[in-house]
């Protein structure tokens, strides 16, 4: 173990050879006593937590700077003495001739960390620009939708044809997820061949609606409104909802467009359920 780090006599003996064995090893290994007092150390532990080791001599109580070396979680972030991040993961082990003292090993797996984090943004990048709707699959995702209006407001501003979206938001006491299907068939029913459906993250609904006025698509919201009132009448826990709508605009693009109707939905739902809101 580092040099000067005293022993506790009654132990001395099993600890100097528990000291031989790891004092090259390249893991963080820290003894620790059941009242905390440190026993010793190897010098990847001495790397691990820099000058601080010089106040672990002896059997003093530790320094609160390496306290949350000594806590119950089996897993930590620890600043380096350089600065640097690190995760540890901490395993602790029993040594039998010597009651009363633990091993704690603190392995560093900062690059498994680092990965996995890069793998799950890959994975959220990826379902970003994935074309449908994980949970729902026959619906357009967001980006399936944003992709699939480029054309069509380019078409609108070209030839001065009226293209709008709806944005619905829904809130339920009850089942999510069988309330989401429901929504899905009443969309299916209450849109046209030509029309978009899709949703975003949150399952939000966006429907795109070609060659719509803010007008016609105001009177479809009335018509799905009615459709959820009467839904509501047989079912044990009732389903709110909230619209935006929005037109195209002269100097629109997709993503300025369906932002708009993000918007509009996002000022509805400051008001009672069942608000539309036109912007």
């Amino acid at each position: 173990m580092y040099p000067g780090v005293e022993l506790n006599s009654m132990h001395n003996t099993s600890l100097k050879t528990a000291h031989a064995l790891l004092d090259s090893c390249p893991v963080a290994l820290l003894l620790v006593a059941e009242n905390g007092d440190i026993h010793g150390f190897n010098p990847a532990f001495r790397a691990l937590v820099g000058d601080a080791a010089d106040m672990l001599q002896g059997t003093a109580q530790p320094d609160s700077l390496i306290t949350p070396l000594l806590g119950p979680g089996t897993l930590l972030s620890w600043i380096m003495p350089d600065g640097d991040e690190r995760w540890l993961t901490v395993d602790t082990a029993s040594i039998e001739d010597s009651p009363g003292i633990s091993a704690r090993f603190f392995t560093d797996i900062t690059e498994k960390v680092r990965l996995k984090k890069e793998r799950d943004a890959l994975r959220v990048r990826l379902g970003e620009q994935a074309i449908k709707d994980e949970q729902l699959p026959s619906l357009l995702s967001r980006y399936g939708i944003q992709v699939s209006l480029e054309p069509m407001v380019s078409r609108s501003r070209r030839y001065n044809s009226p293209l709008s979206i709806l944005t619905m938001g829904i809130a339920t006491a009850g089942d999510r997820e069988q309330t989401l299907k429901n929504i899905v068939q009443l969309l299916s029913d209450q849109t046209r061949w030509a029309d978009l459906v899709g949703c975003n993250a949150d399952h939000d609904f966006i429907l795109v609606l070609q060659e719509t006025t803010q007008d016609s698509a105001l009177t479809l919201v009335d018509k799905l409104a009615a459709k959820i009132a009467r839904m509501n009448e047989a079912a044990e826990t009732p389903v709110a909802a909230c619209y935006g709508v929005t037109q195209c605009q002269k100097n629109d693009d997709a993503a300025s467009m369906l932002e708009r109707a993000e918007s509009a939905l996002t000022e509805a739902r400051r008001n009672d359920s069942g608000t539309s809101i036109a912007i």
